[in-house]
This record gives C-alpha cells, structure tokens and sequence, in this order.
C-alpha cells in the first residue's frame, strides 16, 4: 500500500527541537528536528499514524499529565471523525501491548497545526507514550523529513477498521522506516507533538542537549535592537502567515524578575514584544517562535534560555538545544528573554 503522496521543500510549520517548557511545569515534547516537512497522504483505508516519546530521555517525571496533542496538517478531511489516542507503553519497542491512557475525537477543518484537547487531562505513569492519530482516507499530513522513522509507527486493517482501544487487532502495524510489514520509509517522524507535565519537572530545571546535526540558519534574523538574539523569520512568515511582528529592545537588568532557583542570569535582559492587527498579543502563541542566542563562550555548554511573562511576570526556563556557538530555544509569549546557567 503506498501511502505517500509527494515530497515537497517545504519550511516546516514550526522550527522544532528536542523539547520546550512552554508553561510552568508544562513542555511540548518532539521528536523532531529538521526544517523541511514530506507530504504524506491516507490512502486504501483509515490508518493510525503514531510518535512514540521517551519519557525518561526527555527527563520527564511520572505520572505525568498530557492535556494536548498537535499534528501538522496539509490537506484535511472536514467532517471526518478522527480518533486521537494516548498510549502508555511500559516496556518500550512495539506499542503493540501499549494500553490506551486516554481518548478523544475531533474533527479537523483546516490545513495548518492543529491541537486536539482533551476535556479531561490524561494522567500516564509508564515511561514511554505513543500519540496517535486514526485518520481518514484523503488526509494529508506533514513528516519530518530528517532521521530515521523508528519512533513513527502506521497502523491500519485493509478493507476496514481495526479497534483503536486494541492495536494488537490492527492487521499491519510496524514503523515507518520501509520495513515489514508496513513496508513504507518516511525517511523521518511524522509532525506529532505532546504537551505534557511531569510530576518531577520543575520550572527552574530545563536541560541543554546538543544537537545532533546542523542549524538551518537560512532563516534567522538579527533582531535590530538585540545584537546576540535572532529568531526564525519562518516561523513568522510562514507558519504565521505573517500574521504578527516581533520586535525586541535591551533593558536594564535591574528589570529582570527574580532568577529561578538554582540559576544565575547572564548577558543582556531582552524585552520582545509581539503585535498582530489588534495590537500587543498578549497571551500564548499558538505556534512557537523558535529564538536562539549567543551566549559568552565560557557559558556555552550550560546556558538555558528562559522566558518571563504574566503579572507579575517570572521566568520559565526553556529546554534548550546548542548549535555550535548558538542555544535555540521556541518561545510563545512575548516578555523578557535572557540565558541562565546553573549556580547559586
């Protein structure tokens, strides 16, 4: 059965590395990390497409509560109804014996990121996850196209349905990396994320990892008044249908809100402001900016980028990937930015 439609160079909906805390407690998780998506497409019949997440890797504390779940659409199947399933995996490998945590339906309309929340977040207490998507035939969805696709797994019965509370009974289920018996390679990870948060996260504990490839800096930017931040010009543009501005100015640090516990603030205080048509945004992003700074070069290997918002505000760290003299980080609130490094 091919499933696959066509690849396209397209810029991906959002910039995405390993993780990002987005609010107190809460992080998006991914499994993806490049800048160019693959157009896939649900044929023959209804197929569950699926990201498996690590929660040890990701440094996740059990239980741990998911309230969300996003995938990246290219073509929809309006009034469709769409199973969205939360497994929870104790041993890892095959989600083959992973047992439904919690379940939702939705109906997606519209091309772009979309996120299906569940009216009652969904508590998981094993170590590995699995966010599936049963979608409909027609559907497009957008992969990653970088890295091996062990971690995105299809499932589907020909001719039919298969019981989503039972992925034993699916007739063909296996990964995406051209293998038996799905026999189809995506060359990547499907564009499904979680939002999720672990009983042992904290706000002031956010982990810097290195990147295991290259940064597309095709897209970054200068901001004009903050000479070591960028951030992706895609992001605003594309996956924002520029739709909002950004705009960033040094300020004095004694502005800064108190530091997290544990961490030192470093380099300049930075204010980002963002604006669409009605002014100041003034809550959460529904895509993520990705910024990136340029730490001093004895902080490179520990620094964390952090973001302060609300009333009054206080810092968020993010969880941070460094790329050669560079740390990234996605932010969706507009507010302070600056780095961090562990100390007293």
């Amino acid at each position: 059965m091919v499933k696959k439609l066509s690849l396209v160079g397209l810029m991906t909906i959002v910039l995405l590395f390993v993780s990002t805390m987005v609010l107190a407690g809460e992080r998006v998780l991914s499994i993806n990390s490049g800048d160019a998506s693959s157009d896939w497409v649900i044929s023959g019949e209804p197929s569950m497409v699926m990201n498996g997440f690590d929660l040890t890797a990701f440094g996740v504390g059990l239980p741990a509560t998911i309230d969300r779940v996003s995938i990246a659409v290219d073509v929809p199947v309006p009034g469709s109804s769409i199973d969205v399933v939360i497994y929870q995996d104790a041993n890892g490998g095959s989600p083959v014996d992973a047992t439904v945590a919690g379940r939702t339906t939705v109906d997606i309309t519209q091309a772009g990121t979309f996120t299906a929340v569940f009216p009652t977040p969904v508590t998981v207490s094993q170590p590995a996850v699995w966010v599936g998507f049963y979608l409909p035939v027609g559907f497009e969805f957008l992969a990653d196209t970088s890295g091996s696709s062990v971690l995105t797994y299809w499932a589907w019965t020909p001719g039919g349905r298969f019981d989503v509370a039972n992925l034993a009974s699916a007739a063909v289920l296996g990964p995406a990396d051209g293998s038996a018996p799905v026999n189809i390679n995506m060359g990547g990870k499907a564009r499904i994320t979680l939002e999720i948060t672990g009983a042992a996260g904290s706000t002031t504990s956010a982990p810097q990892t290195a990147s295991g490839g290259a940064l597309n800096t095709a897209f970054l930017q200068q901001y004009a008044g903050c000479a070591a931040m960028s951030y992706d010009t895609g992001d605003e543009l594309v996956s924002m249908l520029d739709e909002i501005n950004l705009h960033c100015r040094e300020v004095p640090t004694w502005q800064s809100p108190s530091a997290p516990l544990g961490y030192i603030r470093r380099g300049p205080l930075y204010d980002v402001q963002i604006y669409n048509q009605s002014g100041i945004v003034p809550g959460r992003l529904n895509i993520a900016v990705t910024h990136c700074i340029r730490p001093a070069a004895e902080d490179l290997n520990t620094a964390v980028i952090a973001n302060a918002y609300g009333s009054p505000r206080s810092w968020h760290l993010l969880t941070t990937q460094r790329f050669g003299d560079l740390i990234c980080a996605e932010v969706r609130h507009g507010g302070n930015l600056s780095y961090f490094v562990p100390g007293q």
